[in-house]
Order: C-alpha cells, then sequence, then structure tokens
C-alpha cells in the first residue's frame, strides 16, 4: 500500500521495502527525515540514525511530537503512511512549480505538465486496499466496488471535516447527552419479560422522540406561514394584496 508513495518520492528499491520490517521502518523513517522532511538539523538527527539503540522507540516519539503527528500512539503502518503523506506534501511544495506545468520562460527550464493523480491506477489492489483502510478509520461501510466506497469516504470528509464544521465542531458536536434508564421509565406497558420490555421501552422512547421532531417541524411550518400571513407582500401595480 505504500508503493506509489515511495516510489513519488523516489524511495531506491520501492519494491522490495517491507512495512511490518522493523528494520525496514527504521531505515525508511531516517531517509524520509534526511530527505524530505528535515524538521531536525543534521547533527540532530544523530538519535535516529542510531537505529540499534533499545531506546529509538521513545526517539521516534519525540520526532513525531516535534512534528505535531496526531498519529504518535498509533501503529507503525499508521506512522508511516503518516509521514509518507507529509513528505509528499512537502515534495509538491518545494515542486510546485514543476508539478503544476509552469512555462519554460517562468522557470528557466523545460518542463511538462504534470498532475501526480494522472499516475494513479485506480484498479490496483494498493489502491483498494487504501480506499477501504481510510473507509474503515472512517467508520464508513464498505461497497463491493471500491469507487463507490471512494465516493462515500469523499462526500463524508467534505461534509463533515471543511473549515467551518471544524472551526464550529463544539457546538456542532456536542459532548453526549445523559444516558437513559428505561427500567425508570413507564410507558403503560405490562410486559412481564425483562428483555422484551426492555426492548419495546426503546421502540416506545424512538417513536416519541421521532413524533416530538415532528411537531417541531410543523410548529416551525406554522410560524412561517403566519409570519407571511400577518405581513403580506403588497403589488399596488395589480391593486391587490397577497403573493
Amino acid at each position: 500500500m505504500f508503493k506509489r508513495k515511495l516510489q513519488a518520492l523516489g524511495y531506491p528499491n520501492p519494491d522490495v521495502f517491507n512495512s511490518s520490517d522493523e528494520k525496514h521502518f527504521r531505515n525508511i523513517v531516517i531517509w524520509l527525515e534526511d530527505q524530505k522532511v528535515r524538521r531536525y538539523k543534521i547533527e540532530e538527527r544523530e538519535s535516529l540514525r542510531n537505529s540499534s539503540e533499545n531506546d529509538w522507540d521513545a526517539m521516534l516519539k519525540q520526532y513525531l511530537a516535534d512534528l505535531d503527528c496526531p498519529y504518535s500512539q498509533a501503529s507503525r503502518p499508521e506512522i508511516l503512511d503518516w509521514l509518507l503523506s507529509l513528505s509528499v506534501h512537502l515534495e509538491f511544495s518545494e515542486k510546485a512549480a514543476i508539478y503544476k506545468g509552469e512555462s519554460q520562460s517562468q522557470q528557466g527550464q523545460t518542463v511538462s505538465n504534470i498532475n501526480p493523480l494522472e499516475n494513479l491506477d485506480f484498479t490496483s489492489d494498493d489502491f483498494k486496499t487504501g480506499v477501504y483502510q481510510l473507509a474503515d478509520h472512517l467508520k464508513v461501510p464498505r461497497h463491493p466496488d471500491h469507487l463507490i466506497t471512494l465516493e462515500a469516504v469523499a462526500s463524508l470528509i467534505t461534509e463533515k471535516f471543511n473549515a467551518e464544521t471544524i472551526k464550529d465542531a463544539s457546538t456542532k458536536f456536542p459532548s453526549k447527552g445523559t444516558p437513559i434508564d428505561f427500567t425508570s421509565l413507564d410507558f403503560g406497558l405490562n410486559i412481564k419479560e425483562s428483555n422484551l420490555s426492555q426492548a419495546a421501552k426503546s421502540l416506545r422512547y424512538l417513536f416519541i422522540h421521532d413524533m416530538r421532531g415532528l411537531q417541531t417541524k410543523i410548529n416551525e411550518c406554522l410560524v412561517a406561514v403566519q409570519s407571511l400571513t400577518a405581513n403580506p407582500k403588497t403589488d399596488s401595480k395589480l391593486g391587490k394584496v397577497g403573493f
């Protein structure tokens, strides 16, 4: 699943890279820092290069903290995927002019129009695996067609993770409410079987909740109609009052 990102970054021998191999993992972290990320000064990278040290995990944790990585406690593959994505972002930022296909007069050299997405194989197993892993992470149900799953993921991200939603997250996504103890509620149901009674109370509560929501919408419609009838538009040209 990391092959295409490694190829895009120019990593040597991406075909033989094994993300589950600890030595490979440490080497790629060091290579990304040296070649792409460059968060530390050269002399400060010695702790990462000394991969045989027993406290390398602690050094990695500090490194991720310095990068503001949100997945410092995640699995190795998740950490690696984040580091590769960061590296691709930095690579694009440094060579944005090339990827955007600016002319020779603008850059002093001949470049062609390059779109990184054009080289993606949307039918490859790596791409499908990446889509399904992202869907699982976002709790989006899988569809047999991975492209439909990708559309659902994109829709969710657009709706839930746009700048306005994130900014107002505290108001749009309030904390969880107080759990309801159905044993203390009486809906007038006389069912002796406890499990059946619990299920019936749950269904009754959901029904009441839906009815209250419907009543709220009806009230909003009545208020809207009353505001219009109380202050109708007047068209003097037509010689009448109304719409």
